[in-house]
This record gives structure tokens, C-alpha cells and sequence, in this order.
């Protein structure tokens, strides 16, 4: 069993920054599909303080607490002729529970959650805005209003710090990664230098953010056709870092030290490396993978992913020095693990040690779809999403 790279990432993966004013959405009950009337995302009344906090709310302890929390799935739209027309923001609580959809113009973002929030980016040709929606209160404020374009986003642990990505307007030309306060009283500025030209990665199709597991620094990820260059911003003291080989590709995560990539692969599945920032040494972790993903767990932080059998997909988990792996038991048909934001078009605030498979690896919108399970990494036992967020 193979699949195409592009096939997965191209659509929800490589998203950029373009038109859109105020924010259409529609409320959905569990199961609705989209096309409801359009109305709009009401003004959140709330100080400096309060957005903070949003940024900051607890994650889930037990399964249980998914019932409240925020999660977000982003869509292409395609008109009756196979053109992108727009993209579909999802946001809801508690599997497809209360979901509010969001359409946006064919080039938008979104990122999160942070907290009770989701970070979403719209550019109108002359300014981007970069917009935050509280998906528990079911309001959302602006947080900056830029002349270069935007490209994505991010939300620092602490609930302080936007960081943008930003390219310029007239040329596209990379301006580095910025950083501004949450509240929007100080101005925004640069953290990172633009990212040079490299003929051995070519045009950068794609700018994402990733934080190390234990929220310590924040990786830079730019992706040509095949090939990735990642940055650390150096945070907390630390030293700026890049990781320039030609032969690594999507980051599947790190733990402030150990950079986890896929190989320069077109399509999976593919090798997993882990990458010492500071010497450059290798360690392979897994030969042949399908989606995969790093989590801190209670046995430290481990690279969670999938092995292709002829009886189909099984979940296995190793340790970042390539030891202690374990069997996370088979998936079901039709249920993929829920991998980084980028790879599944969303994202989804999970309990400590476990983690969502789902259909196609992604946050379910429709009551219909397979069942989704959560499955707790020290053992692989398997919960039904529906059974916990009820």
C-alpha cells in the first residue's frame, strides 16, 4: 500500500493568506454537512486578561474532558467544474458536537487550538488579518491587521506571543518570522531572518509552525517540492538552529534537541529519522512509515506512527533514541492516525498519553463517518470517541 505526499498535503497542508473581510459561518448540529446560511462570528467583549486566558485554558485530563474541548478541520471547496473555489474551517467541541463552520477564499489558514482558541488568517489584497475564535464562547477578536502578507501563525504555550510567518506583498519574497504580544499592545517584531534561497530545496511551497513537546522552542518548517529546511526560533536562551539537508523532509516533531523528519519521500510510506540540532547526528527510527507523530508521553517522548502490514494498518510507538518500541495494536478499516496539524488539515486537544484515530486521520464532521477511537499509548487500549464525549 502506497499514497501520494501531495495527495495528503497539498490540499489542506499548503495553505496560504488571500481575501476575506468579516467571517462567514454557519452553526451545525451533529451531522449537518455544510451550506448552511451564512451569518457572522460576533465581537468578543473581552480585556487583555481574558484573551490570555482563552489562549491558556487546561487540556483534557481524562477522555471525558473532550466534551468541552476545542478542536478544527479545514476543507477545500470545489465548485462543479474541479477548481478550489474556498476552504471550510470546521470548529467544534466534543467530537461533532456544536460545530460552526467558517468559509474562507481558496488561500487561508488556520491553526490551533491554543487553549479555548483557533487562530484563522485572511488577507483582502491590501492588508492580512489574523483573527482569534474563542470556540467555547463562540466569539473572536482581532489580533493584528498587517501590510506584508501572513502566511501562518502560532500561539506560544504561555499564552503571550503570536509568531507570523510573513512573505512580502508585491515579490512573495520571504520577510522571516515575527512575533507581536496576544493582547496587541506592542508592535510586532522580527525573531527570525528571511530564509535564503537554496537550489537544493527550490521554491518553498509551505511555511508551518511546531512547537517542541515540551513548549521549550518553536520549529520553523519550509518545505519545497520534496525537501524541507527547519529553523528553531531559540527560545529561553537557546541558540538559533537550522537543519538544511536536502535529503529530510516533513517534521513529524521534536523534543527541543531531536528533530523528527520524514525522509525527502513523494509519498508514503516513507523512512523517519531523528536529527541531533546541535551535532547532526541520525538516528533511524522507522524504515517504512505511515502517518506519524511525536507525543511527550509518561515514558518521555516517543514518535507514534503507522506500519503498513498485508493485513492492514498497525500503530507501533518508539522512543526518539530508537529503543523500547511497542505495539499499539491494529486499525480498524477506514481509521488512520491523526498525525500533525498539516498532514490531517486540523488539529484536536487530547488527554495526555493517548491519541485519535479517526477517518482518513482526520477530526470526524459527520455523524455517519467510522467510528473514531482514542487509543491510550502505554497500553493500545481503544476507546470510542462517541462513548466519551457524549
Amino acid at each position: 500500500m502506497k499514497e501520494s505526499r501531495w495527495l495528503r498535503w497539498v490540499g489542506p497542508g499548503v495553505i496560504a493568506v488571500v481575501a476575506v473581510g468579516t467571517l462567514a459561518s454557519g452553526t451545525l448540529g451533529a451531522g449537518q454537512g455544510a451550506g448552511q446560511p451564512p451569518g457572522t462570528i460576533r465581537p468578543c467583549d473581552v480585556g487583555a486578561a481574558d484573551r490570555t486566558a482563552a489562549a491558556t485554558a487546561p487540556g483534557p485530563v481524562v477522555p471525558a474532558d473532550l466534551a468541552t474541548q476545542a478542536w478544527y478541520r479545514l476543507d477545500p471547496i470545489i465548485d462543479t467544474g474541479g477548481a478550489l473555489r474556498g476552504q471550510r474551517v470546521s470548529l467544534g467541541r466534543g467530537g461533532v458536537r456544536a460545530i460552526r463552520t467558517v468559509e474562507l477564499p481558496p488561500e487561508a489558514f488556520a491553526a490551533g487550538p491554543f487553549g479555548r482558541i483557533v487562530l484563522i488568517g485572511s488577507d483582502d489584497g491590501a492588508a492580512s488579518r489574523l483573527q482569534a475564535v474563542d470556540v467555547v464562547t463562540g466569539c473572536a477578536w482581532t489580533v493584528a491587521v498587517e501590510s506584508d502578507v501572513v502566511r501562518r501563525a502560532t500561539i506560544d504555550p504561555a499564552g503571550g506571543l503570536v509568531y507570523e510567518a510573513r512573505v512580502d506583498r508585491a515579490s512573495r519574497a520571504d520577510l522571516g518570522i515575527w512575533s507581536m504580544p496576544l493582547d496587541g499592545v506592542a508592535p510586532a517584531s522580527s525573531v527570525l531572518p528571511p530564509l535564503g534561497p537554496d537550489a537544493r530545496f527550490g521554491r518553498t511551497f509551505s511555511t508551518e509552525f511546531a512547537w517542541a513537546v515540551d513548549g521549550s522552542d518553536l520549529a520553523v518548517q519550509s518545505c519545497g517540492e520534496a525537501a524541507c529546511r527547519i529553523r528553531t526560533v531559540g527560545l529561553a536562551g537557546r541558540p538559533s538552529r537550522e537543519l538544511a539537508q536536502s535529503d529530510l523532509g516533513l517534521l513529524a516533531g521534536f523534543d527541543g534537541e531531536r528533530v523528527v523528519t520524514y525522509a525527502a519521500c513523494r509519498g508514503l510510506p516513507c523512512p523517519v529519522v531523528a536529527t541531533n540540532l546541535a551535532t547532526g547526528a541520525r538516528q533511524g527510527l522507522v524504515a517504512e512509515s505511515g502517518l506519524a507523530l511525536v507525543l511527550p508521553t509518561s515514558a518521555g517522548p516517543r514518535l507514534i506512527h503507522e506500519r503498513f502490514e498485508p493485513a492492514g494498518l498497525r500503530l507501533r510507538s518508539i522512543a526518539l533514541d530508537g529503543t523500547a518500541e511497542a505495539d499499539l495494536g491494529q486499525l480498524p478499516d477506514g481509521l488512520r492516525l491523526q498525525a500533525t496539524p498539516d498532514r490531517a488539515g486540523g488539529a484536536t486537544r487530547l488527554p495526555f498519553d493517548w491519541v485519535l484515530v479517526a477517518p482518513d486521520g482526520r477530526q470526524p464532521i459527520d455523524a455517519t463517518s467510522p467510528g473514531s477511537q482514542l487509543r491510550h499509548l502505554p497500553d493500545g487500549l481503544a476507546v470510542a470517541l462517541s462513548e466519551v464525549v457524549r
